[in-house]
Formats: C-alpha cells, sequence, structure tokens
C-alpha cells in the first residue's frame, strides 16, 4: 500500500484533481450507454483529465467494465469510488487498480484491504476515524463531506498529527473554487455531480490550462 500512496500522491502533485463518473441507472441493460461512458472518458482525457474514478455498481459485469477501461485508457490513472462494503472490496481485489475511495471510515474493510495491498483510501468526517486511519498506515485521506465540513475542519485534523498527511477534499466542490480550495488548505479536491455531463466547464479548462 506504501508504494500506491507514493505513487497516487506524486500523481496528484502534478494534477490535484479527480474526476468521478457515476454509472447512469440500467447503465448495463442499455448497449449504448457504455459507448457514452467509453467517449466521456475519451472527451475528460484530451482535455488533459489525468485522475478518473468509476462509481462501483453491484453488476456482476462490473467488473469486466473496469477491466475494460483500463485496457482502453492506459494513459489515464484509474480508480473506483464508493467502496464501503465487504462486496464492493471483494469485487476490486482482482482488478489491480492504483486507488479506490470509501466515503466513510471502517476499520475491517480497510484492514482487509490493506491485507491484500488495495489502496481504500478512508472517507473522514470526524477527528477519531482521523485518528484510526493514521493509526492504520495511511497517509492520504479524503475529507467527505469537504462542502459542510470546511476547510476549517481539515486544517485541525493537521494539528493532530506530525505526520505529513495528504488531504483530499470530496463532496459539493465546484469548478469555479478548485483553486481557492487548494490554496486554503486542500492537496487535490475530487469533482463529480458538479460537472455537468461529465465534460470540463469554462471554469474547469482555465484551471487545467494551468496543469
Amino acid at each position: 500500500m506504501e508504494v500506491k500512496q507514493n505513487n497516487l500522491i506524486r500523481s496528484l502533485k502534478i494534477q490535484p484533481l479527480i474526476v468521478v463518473i457515476r454509472l447512469e441507472y440500467n447503465f448495463f441493460n442499455i448497449s449504448k450507454k457504455r459507448d457514452d461512458l467509453f467517449l466521456r472518458i475519451d472527451k475528460l482525457s484530451n482535455y488533459g483529465i489525468n485522475n478518473i474514478e468509476i462509481g462501483w455498481d453491484s453488476n456482476p459485469e462490473w467488473v469486466n467494465l473496469i477491466l475494460e477501461i483500463k485496457k482502453n485508457f492506459k494513459t489515464i490513472n484509474i480508480g473506483v469510488a464508493s467502496i464501503s462494503s465487504k462486496q464492493s472490496l471483494d469485487s476490486i481485489l482482482s482488478l489491480d487498480l492504483n486507488y479506490s475511495m470509501s466515503p466513510i471510515f471502517n476499520k475491517e474493510i480497510h484492514l482487509k484491504a490493506i491485507k491484500h495491498n488495495q489502496l481504500v483510501i478512508p472517507g473522514i468526517s470526524n477527528i477519531e476515524n482521523f485518528k484510526e486511519a493514521i493509526k492504520l498506515g495511511y497517509k492520504i485521506v479524503k475529507i467527505y463531506p469537504a462542502s459542510k465540513l470546511g476547510i476549517k475542519f481539515t486544517n485541525e485534523l493537521k494539528g493532530f498529527t506530525k505526520k505529513d498527511i495528504f488531504f483530499i477534499g470530496a463532496g459539493g466542490i465546484k469548478s469555479k473554487n478548485l483553486n481557492k480550495l487548494l490554496i486554503s488548505g486542500y492537496n487535490a479536491l475530487v469533482i463529480g455531480r458538479e460537472l455537468r455531463n461529465q465534460i470540463p466547464d469554462k471554469d474547469l479548462e482555465i484551471w487545467l490550462k494551468d496543469y
């Protein structure tokens, strides 16, 4: 896990942004939605997005979908979002992912992930979970939901450890606020629902030009 954490930190220092794509309802029953997904990823790649997360899905075909995405988009750092249950964790064990994220901290899930050398970044919403995550060896944590917790919470967490922790803000992040949030204390940010049709808006286009 140490190597995967270092690699992700290195990638996010180059471009401190992760774009999340959630699969649409009834995705696996309509073939066109698969084509639309690949088109979206291709467009994001062409805009210069380096890190993309695909939302986890319980459908048995989801694993093959991720493998196909990894095969077709080798220049993108592909991860998985919403790993918060045993079922979701078990489904990614064979995928050799560089990273995945959870919206919560679940010690049992994270211990199993570490055992299998899977980087499942914990979602942190209180100080107790932050301390537990640090004890488990995490040096990357996701502050979620960032829009409600605020940067003040993140800066408070920094006072509880002397370790150099990499903070990713997620939840309610808007492209027009990326620079402001990065300057205020986050090391990287996750944007998803606010990115209409998964295509960069003008604010994000301008931001991407700096990276």
